[in-house]
C-alpha cells in the first residue's frame, strides 16, 4: 500500500514564471495532488539567464571578470525576487525566508512559499550530506533537492517547461538527463539521499 507524502518539496522551474496562466496551472495542479504539506521553491528563471550572460561575456572579453562564487551569490539572491513574485500571484500560500517557520508549518494543511536565499547563506553549508558548492552547476534543482533532505520530506517534485529530449523505452536516468541540462549537473550527485522523486512538463 503506498503511503501518502506528508512532505512534499516543489521546485517551479524558473522558465515558468512566463506563463501568463501559471497561477491557474498551479492552482489546478496542486489540486490534484495526493494530501501533503506543499513546499514551494521558485526558480531564478530569465533573472538568472542575464547573470549567466554577463559571466560569460565578461570572461570571453578578458575584462574584470565576475567570478563564479560571487555570480552564484547573485543568483541565489534572486530567486527572493522570483519567490516573492510568486507570492504576488499566490497570494493564499503563506511565504517564509525562516527555515525554523517552515519547519513548525510542515505538519499544517495547506502549503508554504519558501524563499530559500537565507537558508543557503547561513545553514545548507553546515547540513550533513551532500554538500551544495558555489558554481554553475547548482541550479534550483538541486537547491531544491537539497532542502527536501534537510526537511526528511516525503517527495520532491521538479515543474518544468517540458518533457527530456532523451527518448526511448526505458527512462533516462539523472546523469543522462543532466547531460542534456534537463536538470542540473549537480543533481544526480544527490541521487542516493533523495526522496522519491517526479519530474512534471507543468507546461505541457
Amino acid at each position: 500500500m503506498t503511503s501518502v507524502p506528508v512532505v512534499r518539496v516543489i521546485k517551479v522551474g524558473g522558465s515558468l514564471l512566463e506563463l501568463p496562466d501559471l497561477p491557474g496551472r498551479l492552482r489546478q495542479w496542486l489540486a490534484h495532488q495526493p494530501r501533503a504539506h506543499n513546499v514551494l521553491i521558485a526558480g531564478g528563471g530569465q533573472l538568472v539567464e542575464q547573470v549567466r550572460c554577463w559571466y560569460r561575456g565578461r570572461q570571453s572579453a578578458e575584462k574584470e571578470t565576475l567570478d563564479e562564487v560571487t555570480a552564484h551569490w547573485i543568483c541565489i539572491d534572486l530567486m527572493s525576487v522570483t519567490a516573492r513574485l510568486l507570492h504576488a500571484w499566490l497570494p493564499e500560500m503563506k511565504y517564509t525566508a525562516e527555515i525554523r517557520l517552515l519547519q513548525r508549518r510542515l505538519h499544517e494543511a495547506g502549503g508554504t512559499l519558501f524563499d530559500v536565499a537565507k537558508w543557503m547563506r547561513s545553514e545548507e553549508s553546515s547540513l550533513p550530506g551532500t554538500r551544495l558548492p558555489c558554481r554553475w552547476e547548482v541550479s534550483s534543482d538541486s537547491i531544491a533537492a537539497r532542502l527536501a533532505v534537510a526537511l526528511a520530506a516525503d517527495e520532491l517534485v521538479l515543474l518544468k517547461s517540458s518533457w527530456p529530449r532523451t527518448q526511448g523505452p526505458k527512462k533516462p536516468g539523472l546523469a543522462a538527463l543532466a547531460e542534456e541540462a534537463y536538470i542540473d549537473r549537480m543533481f544526480p550527485r544527490l541521487a542516493a539521499e533523495l526522496p522519491p522523486l517526479r519530474m512534471v512538463n507543468l507546461r505541457g
